[in-house]
């Protein structure tokens, strides 16, 4: 079900569409699964959110056994299934081009991103559950540490890329969603993580706190600093107080140096503590 609540630039937030994913893009996706992730022919391929069958003729390209689900099938390969309620007993749905027992499981495809994403990562946990790897479209956030932490710390990043625009397609209209593709891929071991950065020569501190700039985390005017602290909103704001000897003027034309990624969500513009933390650091 390649549906998508949107949250995107151009449509209204309270409206569900419909996103599918162009065949140009789902057979370069498929190119760099065959690539990095190398299935056996005796594995097993699930697409989720088959939605209308975008990826069906990619994936059996392949030669694997496949499986196709959907909430709302619009394909007669797709069969009617709640992901989210799957149990991998179901893989005698299969169709078991090779006569053999499945090796690995697989998942591949675009999945329902919801609100803050919220549906992208329920599917994702429910394929840890049982997958060896998790190829999937996601929105530009998931390059984030904290939506990384998605996945469980044996499942390892293998490869990632920013789709090109306009890669998919709502009433038949091509349009442009901010998003990515990973390639996860399960082992035995613990990925590294980023230690938790430190903030250094400033502080955050509350509103009442006499703070010297107040910094915008989220919506169209993220990443914007002002000494008028006094009108900012808590809910959308940093507040924060420096602790080097610089000047004012002067730590605020440093900060003004900074350029953050613009388009690293689907939805509204934001930047979290460790993205900020990481930009001060190199400048102050």
């Amino acid at each position: 079900m390649e549906t998508k609540q949107t949250q995107t630039k151009g449509l209204k937030r309270d409206a569900i569409d419909k996103f599918y994913t162009k065949k140009e893009t789902v057979y370069h996706i498929i190119k760099l699964f065959k690539e990095y992730v190398k299935p056996n022919n005796n594995d097993l391929i699930i697409e989720p959110s088959a939605g209308n069958g975008a990826f069906i003729d990619a994936i059996k390209s392949l030669k694997c056994n496949y499986e196709f689900y959907d909430l709302e099938p619009e394909h007669e390969e797709i069969i009617k299934q709640d992901y989210l309620l799957y149990n991998t007993n179901n893989t005698n749905n299969s169709n078991n081009t090779n006569n053999t027992n499945t090796q690995k499981i697989h998942i591949l495809g675009n999945p329902p991103f919801g609100r803050q994403s919220s549906l992208a990562i329920k599917f994702i946990k429910k394929s840890c559950e049982f997958c060896a790897s998790i190829s999937f479209i996601l929105p530009k956030s998931f390059k984030k540490d904290s939506l990384k932490k998605t996945f469980p710390l044996n499942f390892h990043l293998l490869f990632e890329m920013d789709l090109p625009q306009k890669s998919f397609l709502v009433n038949n209209k091509e349009h442009d969603v901010p998003c990515i593709f990973q390639i996860w891929i399960k082992k035995t071991y613990a990925r590294e993580v980023s230690a938790k950065l430190e903030p250094q020569n400033f502080i955050f501190v509350t509103k009442t706190d006499n703070p010297n700039i107040s910094f915008c985390r989220v919506g169209v005017n993220a990443g914007t600093i002002d000494v008028n602290t006094t009108n900012k909103s808590i809910q959308s704001h940093y507040f924060i107080r420096f602790t080097n000897i610089n000047s004012l003027e002067k730590n605020i034309e440093l900060l003004n140096t900074i350029i953050y990624d613009s388009n690293n969500t689907v939805g509204p513009k934001s930047i979290g503590k460790q993205e900020l933390i990481k930009e001060f650091n190199k400048v102050l």
